[in-house]
């Protein structure tokens, strides 16, 4: 029971975050404390799932590889008879001697980072030094230095933040070389020494030549036998770690090195874990490790579980790499990489590479598995089953169960997957099948039903809603009074349509979506197709731009650092205002913004200046300009916007307009003031709003005629604007 709960609570994890990835990618702006909120009781392991995607992708640096390319192609040959620079002497501030005695008052920070000091290499660094960069991590820095004392090389490691770094990081990085000064293996980096010196913690190590996982990786998928091989050998380096209490979690081809004879040397103990005592040094619930490599029970920040079967996991991982070139797990983000790591069965080896042994697989299999308990009990056993395996011998992991082999092929079948939410990889070639023969089915049983459905869709479409809310702006408004004409005449219903007022565009497409509303009126820069269907363009807005009168603006680009009012936040107005200023380069950051609207007395201040997307001659305006504070700002560079935004048109607003306050044209730009629907309305709605707004007389003056209307390209029409344009 206890175990069946458990499941439950896990799943209801996955189809939270399944739900806060899907609003994600539709570009919804999902604030984290409010999704938390709307799950309470799981919003402990959500936020630790959250923060640790959020510290995955903060964390994660250049490649090794990168970084190793990177350094070769900088690096110069090292001469022992040129001259050097002491570290002492490059810190910031040449702080020489302070550095030698802390007492004179010098404080680490002042020291910074080795990276940020620019230093040339090479370099001297206390006893070592330091010759040439071999790779970046997140958080560290590795050297290729000569020990001058004992005319060794080896690698040392630094903190890549230096003397800037926090108390945390150097605990987590002194713990690093604890757990590894204490392993004594042929198969582990050997550290020699650690310390600090210019404000710089540090630890040497065996310089290892040679390559690593990652880059023979690149070449493409090895040899099974040669990838056995190497994967065996850290099988048994792990094991030895795992009985000195240590657990790695960070088990990738990176961090596995191949020196000049071909042996594997595991290096990288940064995240590892003190078994019997949480001395990785994490937050409770966060999940560190790299998100193709690591466990389930590392993605889901379970601190507590990881132990010796998550290195198995993550080798299962590698072993997997090697043999089909890429990881078991590896999404287009972090977060869906680890919601995959969670929740999908491991891809197939055989299913991505046919000529891998069948007992080959049920190792990796095996390994990959969800549940610990399920894994090889230690890193011993796996190592000496692939021991098994290289030397042609019977394994003795058993490949799964008829039935639980059955379940995992029937989750390939994209139909069950897609409606499970599990699934493999790419389907075979059977699955297929019984993909086609599954649909087949399901089609022969919806036909049963076909007639009454339609019957059901035709009745849906030829009725009106019970009640028709018509979505408009601020009262007193163009928007507005068109709305309550609209609804005077639309009386074929049982019930009057009702005008509520609204803050703008986008509060009326929200509003449709949420089906508060069944008809709305926006401006054109505000919709999207896959949300609304239009029923009629009705007017063009044209922008108004008003500077101060006495003011010497004579372009656009002098707007930026000015006071303006720009509309609503929720207003098609700000909308193709910004996207105006965004082609002069002109940011919203760049202004002073005032919200509110150029019709709010209390806001439209002489120094100011005021955008307002409104229909030319509007009375609002006129009164506006009859004041004398602004003047009317040309666009003349109006024609090269049309090609970026093609929801703009030219537009001129005449001398002489406004009862002659125009007193030269002005050139600007226009957007279209539509009447819109949800796309899933009623043909019969979208009629009854056809006619009301070509019904005589004319709905209102200089409404854009129906000639028009009905050869107009681009707008997202619903189907039955287009069959009454047809018929009329």
């Amino acid at each position: 029971m206890a175990e069946n709960e458990e499941q439950e609570g896990e799943l209801q994890i996955e189809h939270a975050l399944l739900d806060f990835l899907k609003r994600h990618d539709l570009g919804e702006k999902v604030d984290r404390e409010s999704f938390l909120r709307e799950h309470p009781e799981l919003s402990e392991q959500l936020r630790s799932i959250l923060d640790a995607a959020d510290w995955i992708e903060k964390m994660a640096g250049p490649t090794v590889a990168d970084s190793l390319d990177e350094s070769a192609a900088n690096a110069t040959a090292y001469d022992p008879n040129q001259v050097t620079t002491d570290l002492k002497a490059i810190v910031p501030g040449n702080h020489a001697a302070a550095v030698e005695d802390h007492d004179e008052g010098v404080s680490r920070g002042e020291l910074g980072s080795l990276e940020s000091t620019h230093a040339h290499l090479p370099c001297r660094f206390g006893e070592y030094m330091l010759e040439k960069v071999l790779g970046r991590g997140g958080m560290g820095v590795v050297y290729l230095a000569n020990q001058m004392q004992l005319n060794r090389r080896v690698a040392i490691k630094m903190i890549r933040s230096g003397a800037l770094a926090s108390q945390a990081e150097v605990s987590r990085f002194y713990s690093e070389a604890r757990s590894v000064a204490k392993l004594d293996h042929p198969n582990i980096v050997t550290v020699y020494h650690c310390g600090e010196n210019a404000g710089h913690h540090f630890f040497s190590m065996d310089y290892i030549p040679g390559t690593d996982l990652a880059k023979r990786l690149a070449d493409g998928p090895m040899d099974p036998k040669e990838a056995v091989r190497y994967v065996r050998d850290v099988a048994r380096a792990i094991d030895y770690a795992h009985s000195h209490g240590v657990v790695h979690r960070d088990l990738k081809p990176a961090n596995v090195l191949i020196d000049i004879d071909d042996k594997v040397v595991l290096t990288d103990f940064g995240l590892a874990k003190q078994m019997g005592g949480e001395q990785g040094l994490t937050a409770t619930g966060a999940a560190l490790g790299t998100p193709s490599y690591m466990s389930p029970e590392q993605a889901t920040g379970k601190s507590e579980d990881q132990g010796v079967a998550t290195d198995v996991y993550s080798i299962g991982a590698i072993l997997f790499a090697l043999l089909t070139g890429r990881p078991p797990f590896k999404a287009d983000t972090v977060m869906q990489t680890l919601l995959h790591v969670m929740q999908r069965p491991a891809p197939s080896v055989r299913q991505l590479r046919n000529d891998v042994h069948g007992d080959l697989e049920t190792i990796v299999s095996k390994c990959l598995e969800k549940s610990p308990s399920m894994r090889y009990p230690s890193a011993k056993d796996l190592a000496d089953d692939l021991d098994r395996f290289y030397h042609g011998h019977p394994i003795e992991a058993k490949p799964p169960s008829l039935p639980r082999q059955l379940s995992f092929w029937l989750s390939g079948i994209p139909l069950i997957a897609a409606l499970t939410g599990v699934r493999h990889s790419e389907p075979n070639s059977s699955q297929r099948w019984a993909q086609r023969i599954l649909i087949a089915s399901l089609a022969m049983i919806l036909a049963g039903i076909l007639y009454g459905g339609a019957l059901r869709r035709w009745y849906q479409d030829s009725v009106l809603p019970s009640r028709i809310t018509i979505a408009s702006g601020a009262p007193g408004g163009m928007y507005f009074d068109i709305a309550g004409k609209l609804s005077d005449r639309m009386t074929a219903g049982k019930t009057q349509p009702s005008v509520i007022s609204t803050g703008g565009s986008f509060e009326n497409l929200r509003l449709l979506r949420e089906r508060h509303a069944e008809v709305a009126l926006v401006q054109e820069s505000t919709i999207r197709a896959d949300q609304v269907a239009v029923v009629a363009p009705l007017f063009f807005e044209a922008v108004h731009i008003l500077v101060p009168k006495s003011s010497e603006i004579e372009r656009i680009e002098q707007l930026a650092g000015k006071s303006i009012v720009i509309g609503a936040k929720d207003s098609g107005t700000r909308q193709a205002a910004l996207r105006l200023f965004k082609h002069f380069q002109i940011q919203e950051s760049d202004f002073d913004i005032i919200d509110g609207d150029w019709t709010q007395a209390d806001v439209r201040t002489p120094d100011r200046v005021l955008v307002a997307v409104v229909k030319s001659g509007q009375a609002g305006m006129m009164s506006l300009l009859a004041e004398g504070n602004h003047r009317l700002l040309s666009i003349d560079t109006a024609p090269s916007l049309l090609n970026s935004e093609p929801m703009f048109r030219l537009f001129e607003i005449e001398s002489g307009a406004y009862q002659g306050l125009v007193q030269q044209p002005i050139k600007t730009l226009a957007t279209t003031a539509l009447l819109v629907v949800p796309k899933d309305a009623s043909s019969r709605l979208v009629e009854e709003c056809l006619n009301a707004v070509y019904a005589e007389p004319e709905l209102t003056e200089g409404l854009i005629p129906k000639e028009l209307a009905a050869v107009w390209q681009g707008l997202p029409y619903h189907e039955a604007v287009r069959r009454y344009f047809e018929r009329n």
